[in-house]
């Protein structure tokens, strides 16, 4: 437990106190005061004793009396410092240490010690005394080592004294207690600085100075002390120290412009940008006006406030700085420096240029050019005044480039185009006249200023001064042409080019100037120079390229006038890859219409239907037009209406094109679109002589007689001498039932027909007919004129026909007869089918019977007419008969085809389609014969076939691969011959199981056809659940009417209705089947009674099924389309026992019923969608889809879909490769098969 403090009692020696101590009773402290008395009595006398020893002027008294009262009072220290004190001055510095000597290390006592060692160190140098001097200087080392200076002074004497002793540590221990003085006077703070600088301690040196400012009274000693400061630590080479310490003292002080510019330095020094701007604020007002901060700044300033601005980016201040600078006219101190004013104001045109300000920083420039010119100021204002398109500085840098002296014609040049930019065209021609004696190259220039300013007269003279001096270039050559020939002077102008052939310049200028030259003759008339001078520039491909669009138009157009079309076809590619536009477009077709070729069509489409110029074709009406012309010229009479109605519909007010599409519906004979086209353009026709007949045309076309015959009547002023017209008058009064004007007007015809044709240009009578002319006599002969000359007018007509002759003779006279003999077939082919198409093939039949046919003819219409009513007993006769050799190659190769001649058919067709193609001919008719004949070359060839299989009959699986091969024996027999071998597998073995592990199957046929006649048969072997030998007949037929027949009977075939009929079933079949197909639509039916057994020969039960197809082609071209309408009926009838045999498929085990395996039967209807139906499975030279999509609304199934899809294509050529993929479901279950097949063609 912790003790409670006790209060503590006072102490008290009061007598009168009752509490006070009994330690000291009254007498004792009697005592005590009684002897204090008598100390004060004995001292006093002593100290009056001491004061008189200081005080008295003996010093050997003072010696004496102090030596005896040492030895009496001992160790008395006052005596022994005043006995030292007066032994120096009586110069006994000896004596003075020995009487010190007792003291020890007493201070004063030291001090009296140093006092007499420095005058003994003192003395002993001044008498060169070494070993006192060295004694002395130790002994103050080590007084000195112990001092501690007591003030300033006494710190500044031993630190003297210390450095004339060399005792530098003892230094560094005494030199920081300076700080204890501080703060010091401003004097002796410098003093202290300077002592210890001397002595290398400059943070020290600061630290007294900084140390020392609260004891400077005014602010201009603070300013100082603390510039020396900052001086102090820059020279210890600490500047960002220097500036810490210098601005935080100056950031105490009231503001000082001196200081902060000493400020502005150091934080430079210190890498202080941002202060130093900072103090630059503090040291001068910125913002002032120029003249006031002009004047308020020295150079030295002035340079260190402008890089300040600089380096922080204040390029308005440093614009401001440079003004105020050059504020008035050169009084500011920093602009009265020699050359400083000059760079001062480059400096301002920098500082504009570098804010943005172009203009102002050229003015700046131009003034520096005026007051002198120097290299530097014509760099920048001809720099500045390019950027500046400024035609003022171009002027100022010509004019001070002018008194310069020295310039060349081009910068003459630049000088007058300066000039003249600005406006001053009068000056520019004066400095161009001042300049052209000397460089003679300027007349040009001069030339055509003076034409621009209306001086015609003196321009002109100009250009014949330079031209006469040979001076003029290229541009002035032209230019001078262009003068002269908006004066008329064409061939002065033209004599001008000619002069300037040589003459050198870029290329733009060469071709100018030759196109220029060209476009003179063209102008003029001239056609073959013209032409030369085109080819000149197209002959060059430097100049080429610059050719003008129009000019390349004039070379086409030059070169098809005077070469031909041929020479203009080779040159038109190249040349719409050099000027691609819409009219070198049309000319080329031009071009194509008097030279027609379908390679080159084809590669006029390919070169410039593309592109944005294709783009803008694609767009015009009449490039279809003009392409119309061309199909025309070609005979693809429905191309050429194609363009013709996409030109209609682009421009659907040209009524040339308008005309000209109802030409080619009258010629094609397309009566639906020519009636429609006759009620659109008829009302705007009406007012038009080409419109009015082609109207008329029209109307007799379209069954419109009254309005044909009134047409008509309003030409036959115009016509009256034209008997194709007058004939065609005829034809149209006698559909009227006008017979008896209608025999006038034929006879009148015939009268025209009679006369001799006109006489040729060289005056000789002509001799050749016109087709057309020949063919209206032939048609107006019989009974107008004897048997003999309608065999003179067949003969013509066989004369007019035949190809001329090539220039190349043949290479012998066997040669030759073969030609005539071919020339005299094809005329002969031309004439019979001229009279079968005369209309129907009763004229032709009337012709027969005339005399005027040879036997060759009458065989060859004949023929024709046999094959039009499908007569194939009368084309064998008339074939074997030669008849055949009067066809062309088309009808010869059909006609064989029908006559039953496959393989020569074949030939005729191959060869024919060679000629074609080496000819360039294409049409609708070689189209269809070229497929034709490839499809009988694959019906004709070997095939091979590999396929792999996956079929799914209900829940029975079959997969693996299938091989078939077929063999041509003869053109009309083949051989197939079929094998395969799968894995056979149950989906579900609930429905049925115990399958075998094979499915094998194996086939051989004869195929034979002769026209639409097919007869096929084929023997198999198969092997599932037991084994059979299918054996199957067809037969295919045409009936009446275009009926075509298929039947088929099998025995012992293999049954797919059901898996269990497949793996264990057989049946005995015949079908019947009936198609006919009209136009696009086509119909058929099948009927088809069966018998169902199993493998073993035990009846099963037996069916019937009918089918029914409608449907029409929506597209019968590649891809083709289809819609049609199909049901079925099928009828089972499960009559047989159960199979004992068998009871190893049933799930059950049982044996099972005929139920198992034969299907329930089934009616349904749907719709289905087919497309590419014409091509599956047969060869195509590219891949395309195919498949069919039905869908079935069925009486027990409900809703279902049949789906059969593929695709096929060839690998190498000559092959296919196709994927195939079927899905059905019926009343047993699901049918599906996919299967990846190759088959390859080969043989003839």
């Amino acid at each position: 437990m912790p003790r409670k403090p006790r209060p503590h009692r006072q102490l008290s020696v009061a007598p009168d106190d009752p509490g006070r101590s009994r330690l000291f009773p009254r007498g004792t402290l009697l005592g005590l005061a009684l002897m204090g008395a008598a100390t004060l009595t004995l001292m006093w006398p002593g100290r009056e004793l001491l004061q008189l020893l200081r005080s008295t002027q003996d010093t050997g008294l003072a010696i004496d009396y102090l030596q005896h009262l040492l030895r009496l009072q001992g160790h008395d220290a006052d005596l022994r410092l005043l006995l030292a004190q007066r032994y120096i001055s009586i110069g006994k510095p000896q004596q003075a240490l020995a009487a010190l000597e007792p003291l020890g290390a007493e201070p004063k006592a030291d001090a009296l010690r140093l006092l007499i060692w420095k005058r003994i160190w003192f003395d002993a140098r001044a008498r060169h005394d070494t070993a006192l001097a060295q004694q002395a200087r130790s002994a103050l080392a080590g007084l000195l080592g112990r001092a501690t200076p007591a003030n300033f002074n006494d710190w500044r004497s031993t630190l003297l004294l210390l450095q004339g002793l060399d005792e530098p540590a003892t230094v560094r221990r005494l030199a920081p207690l300076a700080l204890r003085f501080t703060p010091l006077p401003p004097s002796a703070a410098q003093d202290a600085a300077r002592l210890l600088l001397g002595l290398g301690e400059y943070r020290l040196a600061a630290q007294v100075l900084f140390a020392s400012l609260p004891a400077a009274p005014a602010q201009a000693q603070q300013r100082v002390l603390l510039q020396q400061a900052a001086q102090v630590l820059l020279a210890a080479g600490d500047a960002k120290l220097a500036y810490a310490e210098v601005a935080a003292q100056a950031r105490k002080l009231p503001p000082d412009p001196a200081l902060a510019w000493s400020l502005v330095q150091l934080a430079l020094a210190a890498d202080h940008a941002r202060a130093a701007l900072h103090w630059l604020g503090q040291a001068v007002d910125l913002r002032a006006s120029p003249a006031q901060l002009g004047h308020a700044l020295s150079p030295a300033q002035a340079e260190l406030a402008w890089r300040l601005l600089l380096a922080d980016g204040d390029l308005p201040g440093a614009l401001h700085l440079a003004n105020a600078v050059l504020a008035g006219t050169g009084a500011t101190p920093a602009a009265q420096a020699p050359g400083r004013r000059r760079v001062w104001e480059e400096r301002r045109a920098q500082v504009l240029e570098w804010s943005g300000q172009p203009d102002a920083t050229m003015q700046q420039w131009m003034a520096l050019l005026r007051q002198r010119i120097t290299a530097e100021a014509l760099s920048n204002v001809r720099r500045l005044a390019g950027m500046l398109s400024s035609s003022s500085g171009q002027i100022a840098y010509w004019e001070a480039r002018a008194r310069q002296g020295g310039m060349r014609a081009n910068d003459w040049l630049q000088y007058a185009q300066a000039l003249e930019n600005q406006g001053y065209p009068q000056q520019a021609a004066a400095v161009l006249r001042l300049a052209a004696p000397a460089h003679p190259q300027l007349f040009g220039a001069l030339a055509w200023l003076l034409g621009n300013l209306g001086e015609t007269q003196a321009s002109l003279a100009a250009y014949a001064q330079g031209l006469k001096l040979k001076a003029l270039d290229l541009r002035a050559s032209i230019d001078d042409a262009l003068a002269l020939l908006q004066t008329g002077a064409f061939e002065t102008a033209r004599s001008v080019l000619e002069q300037s052939q040589q003459a050198l310049g870029p290329d733009d200028l060469r071709a100018t100037r030759q196109g220029l030259l060209a476009d003179l003759d063209w102008d003029l008339g001239q056609s073959a120079p013209a032409l030369a001078a085109y080819a000149t520039l197209w002959d060059t491909p430097a100049l080429r390229r610059h050719m003008k669009p129009y000019q390349v138009e004039r070379f086409i157009v030059l070169t098809q006038r005077l070469h031909g079309p041929a020479a203009a076809l080779a040159l038109l590619p190249q040349a719409w890859q050099t000027a691609p536009h819409k009219e070198l477009a049309l000319q080329w077709l031009q071009a194509l219409v008097k030279l027609p070729s379908l390679s080159g069509l084809q590669r006029w489409q390919r070169t410039v239907m593309q592109g944005e110029v294709g783009a803008a074709l694609r767009q015009d009406a009449r490039v279809y037009a003009a392409r119309a012309q061309v199909w025309q010229a070609l005979g693809r009479r429905d191309e050429a209406l194609a363009d013709s109605r996409t030109a209609v519909r682009l421009a659907p007010n040209n009524r040339d094109d308008q005309i000209t599409l109802l030409w080619m519906l009258l010629d094609m004979n397309r009566r639906s679109e020519l009636r429609r086209a006759f009620e659109r353009y008829a009302p705007q026709l009406r007012g038009r002589t080409d419109g009015q007949e082609v109207l008329a045309a029209a109307a007799q076309a379209l069954g419109d007689l009254p309005l044909a015959l009134q047409l008509n009547a309003q030409f036959y002023p115009r016509k009256r001498h034209d008997p194709l017209w007058l004939m065609n008058a005829a034809d149209l009064l006698s559909r009227a039932g006008d017979d008896a004007r209608a025999r006038v007007v034929y006879d009148q015809a015939w009268q025209l027909l009679r006369q001799p044709p006109p006489q040729s240009a060289a005056g000789k009578p002509g001799t050749a007919i016109s087709l057309d002319h020949l063919l209206a006599a032939l048609r107006l002969s019989p009974g107008r004129t004897s048997v003999q000359r309608q065999q003179q007018l067949i003969a013509m007509l066989r004369a007019r026909l035949r190809p001329g002759r090539t220039g190349a003779a043949p290479a012998s006279a066997q040669q030759g007869q073969r030609q005539e003999l071919q020339h005299e077939r094809q005329a002969d082919a031309a004439i019979a089918d001229w009279l079968l198409r005369l209309d129907t093939t009763a004229p032709a039949r009337w012709w027969l019977a005339r005399a005027v046919l040879s036997p060759a003819d009458r065989q060859s219409v004949a023929l024709q007419i046999a094959l039009q009513e499908g007569d194939r007993e009368q084309v064998r006769r008339l074939l074997d008969q030669g008849a055949g050799e009067r066809l062309d190659a088309i009808d010869r190769a059909e006609a064989l085809r029908a006559a039953g001649h496959p393989m020569q058919a074949l030939a005729q067709a191959d060869q024919a389609l060679e000629q074609a193609a080496a000819q360039g001919r294409a049409s609708a008719a070689l189209q269809a014969l070229a497929q034709q004949n490839a499809q009988r070359h694959l019906d004709l060839a070997d095939r091979s076939t590999v396929r792999y299989a996956s079929q799914q009959t209900d829940a029975v699986q079959r997969d693996g691969p299938i091989l078939q091969q077929s063999l041509t024996l003869t053109p009309r027999l083949k051989l197939q011959l079929g094998v395969s071998r799968q894995h056979l597998s149950s989906r579900d073995a609930s429905i049925i199981t115990g399958l075998p592990g094979q499915w094998r199957d194996a086939q051989a046929g004869l195929q034979w056809h002769d026209g639409a006649l097919h007869l096929g048969a084929s023997l198999g072997h198969n092997s599932a659940l037991g084994s059979i030998t299918p054996l199957q007949l067809d037969a295919a037929f045409p009936l009446p009417g275009g009926v075509q027949a298929q039947a088929q009977l099998q025995r012992h075939a293999v049954a797919d209705e059901t898996g269990a009929l497949l793996v264990a079933g057989r049946r005995n079949r015949l079908q019947i089947s009936l198609s006919k197909n009209v136009g696009r639509f086509w119909a058929s039916v099948s009927q088809s009674v069966a018998e169902y057994s199993t493998r073993q020969g035990d009846s099963l039960g037996s069916g019937r099924s009918l089918q029914a197809q409608a449907g029409v082609w929506l597209r019968q071209g590649e891809p083709d389309l289809a819609l049609k309408l199909l049901g079925y009926s099928n009828q089972f009838s499960a009559t047989g026992a159960p199979q004992p045999s068998y009871a190893g498929i049933d799930p059950s085990g049982l044996p099972p019923a005929a139920g198992f395996f034969v299907p329930a039967g089934d009616d349904a209807v749907g719709v289905g969608f087919a497309f590419n139906q014409l091509v599956a499975d047969r060869y195509s030279a590219h891949w395309l889809p195919f498949g069919e999509l039905d869908l079935l609304r069925s009486r027990r199934l409900g809703n279902t879909t049949g789906v059969d899809l593929g695709l096929q294509g060839p690998v190498f050529g000559g092959d296919q490769l196709s994927v195939h993929y079927q899905r059905q479901q019926n009343t047993t279950g699901l049918v599906r098969q996919w299967s990846l097949q190759y088959r390859i063609w080969f043989g003839p």
